[in-house]
């Protein structure tokens, strides 16, 4: 779905706004500090016949989903490392280290305006070893219609978007390669599905950690600013 944000509305106030809710737990093998996001219509909107609530719902489900299947996954490793660690690892004599696996979860707006919200959600676990996972979301929604927000909806249409960030995310590969993976564990181009999400100043493209780089460059990210790159973008 193309959407112009120009064209989503004459107002330019959103119909809603985010809050944030917090859960937190601490045992002896697992703990979790999770915070993300629910999106809450203003009161004067709830029964306006424009806006749909069931499209709120559906977006906080999906978030909340989400995070619950992250925090729920890892408590599953915890749960089997536990009967492991009880029933095996204490009973010897070797000395070995107890782990605490842990999840934590926080998120930022980074865009909510004309009714075009992007969340990005920080994911953290540690399973155990040298050190924990971190994972990057994102959420982009159309809140007028519900939609998720694919990489393509922000080009217009018959740009090749995909040959154009490729090319941009190239250069700034090069400007600094010391830092990136060479050959077949490179940089080949971004995916169908490529992540992204929205500021104030433009769309950025992320990877991973080691999808393109080592461990110690982060999460590698890539910005296409508005400024630079308005005659291509579906937007104001």
């Amino acid at each position: 779905m193309i959407v112009k944000w120009g064209d989503i509305l004459d107002s330019r106030e959103n119909y809603s706004y985010v809050a944030q809710v917090n859960i937190c737990k601490t045992s002896e093998f697992f703990k979790y500090n999770m915070t993300y996001p629910v999106l809450k219509l203003y009161d004067k909107y709830v029964y306006h016949d424009m806006y749909d609530r069931q499209i709120i719902i559906n977006i906080n489900n999906e978030i909340c989903e989400d995070v619950m299947e992250f925090k729920n996954s890892v408590k599953k490793q915890a749960i089997a490392y536990k009967k492991l660690y009880t029933e095996k690892i204490s009973k010897t004599d070797e000395d070995y280290f107890k782990y605490q696996y842990e999840v934590y979860v926080n998120n930022e707006v980074t865009y909510d305006r004309d009714n075009i919200i992007s969340i990005v959600m920080t994911k953290y676990e540690f399973t155990g070893g040298a050190h924990g996972m971190t994972y990057l979301d994102d959420y982009n929604y159309n809140l007028l219609t519900g939609d998720r927000l694919i990489l393509k909806d922000m080009f217009k249409s018959g740009v090749n978007y995909d040959e154009i960030i490729n090319n941009f995310i190239a250069s700034e590969i090069n400007n600094n390669p010391e830092i990136y993976f060479k050959g077949d564990e490179g940089f080949k181009g971004i995916s169908e599905n490529q992540p992204f999400y929205i500021d104030e100043d433009g769309i950025v493209i992320y990877f991973g950690l080691y999808e393109i780089a080592p461990y110690y460059v982060g999460i590698p990210k890539f910005k296409l600013r508005f400024d630079e790159f308005s005659q291509y973008l579906n937007y104001n």
